[in-house]
């Protein structure tokens, strides 16, 4: 098993180009705004819904963390969240990410936000198994072949004994993770001085 093949670029600046995307968004959207209405149906709907979105992604991935940082490299982890999906830690990030698009109000970020995020972490993650399959050759193979990329399966849920948790990695991971929740107030702000007038809209998205 070779464990010492360095990471593939893409993969060791996946959160750099994470943070630059979330500066890119947050620039588009102060000069930019929905159709819908503050204080109507449609944003409070997704306000309720954003909170919901970003707690679970937090969470979430502070619980992949437990089980699999700083061991990533040097053993195939398959129990708990990996049990059921083989990227646990960016299902929870996708679903951050729609809260995000959520907690802007503006449908078309709801669904653009994601897509883009999907788009994105396809190449990633094909680039991270072709690594992993060079690392751990038939036992990820077979992992592949039994655990979705994706979309859970619970039925396929399995768990260990015990697990050791290394805690500069979950808190790592709970640090990054944190930065979802930084939109929530920036996004809320914006709406504030978008309905003000102290900032200008440049364009409506439905």
């Amino acid at each position: 098993m070779n464990t010492t093949e360095p990471l593939p670029p893409l993969l060791k600046a996946r959160i750099r180009h994470s943070w630059i995307a979330g500066i890119v968004v947050l620039a588009i959207l102060l000069v930019t705004d929905g159709a819908f209405a503050y204080g109507g149906m449609f944003r409070v709907a997704c306000e309720w819904l954003s909170y919901g979105a970003l707690v679970l992604c937090v969470l979430g991935r502070g619980w992949c963390s437990a089980y699999i940082g700083g061991r990533k490299k040097y053993a195939l982890i398959t129990n708990g969240p990996y049990s059921v999906t083989r990227n646990p830690l960016y299902v929870f990030s996708f679903i951050g990410v729609v809260g995000v698009g959520l907690a802007s109000g503006v449908f078309s970020y709801v669904v653009l936000l994601p897509l883009l995020f999907a788009a994105y972490y396809r190449v990633v993650v094909r680039r991270e198994e072709a690594y992993l399959l060079a690392a751990f050759g038939k036992d990820y193979e077979n992992y592949m072949l039994t655990v979705p990329r994706w979309m859970p399966n619970f039925a396929l849920w399995r768990d260990a004994d015990e697990i050791t948790v290394m805690p500069h990695y979950l808190r790592h991971t709970l640090r990054d993770s944190a930065a979802f929740f930084l939109a929530l107030p920036l996004l809320q702000f914006t709406q504030y001085l978008h309905a003000s007038g102290a900032l200008p809209v440049l364009l409506r998205l439905p």
